[in-house]
């Protein structure tokens, strides 16, 4: 009884450690966006093999503008596909006949007279 527990210990131990980090919440964006410039990456001492701007500072704008040029293009489709929404809701006057006048199609009701009504 007591290896089996001691196994059972161990392998909960074990899987907790496989656990990177706890993900119950978001993490917090401050509204006014980030609190330290981007700037004070070239101040960094963990930029790798090269130098802080061609390790950190060069791929960071890279980046930005590649989300930037994403976020116009989300922007530009949205607007296309709304202006194509209320092109399609606009009512056009139909080119059909107008319904419910000349309908004489099966229209037998003279042959069928209805009681009390007078008789054409």
């Amino acid at each position: 009884m007591n290896i089996k527990s001691l196994l059972l210990a161990g392998l909960v131990l074990g899987l907790a450690g496989l656990v990177n980090e706890a993900s119950a919440q978001i993490r917090y964006t401050p509204p006014a966006g980030p609190v330290l410039p981007s700037q004070l990456n070239y101040f960094r001492r963990d930029f790798g093999l090269t130098d802080p701007y061609n390790g950190i500072v060069a791929p960071r704008r890279q980046l930005d503008y590649q989300l930037q040029q994403m976020v116009q293009q989300q922007r530009a489709d949205f607007m296309a596909a709304e202006r194509q929404i209320n092109e399609l809701s606009q009512v056009r006057q139909s080119t059909a006949a107008p319904t419910g006048t000349g309908a004489t199609f099966m229209n037998y009701m003279h042959y069928y007279p209805q009681r009390g009504a007078p008789r054409r």
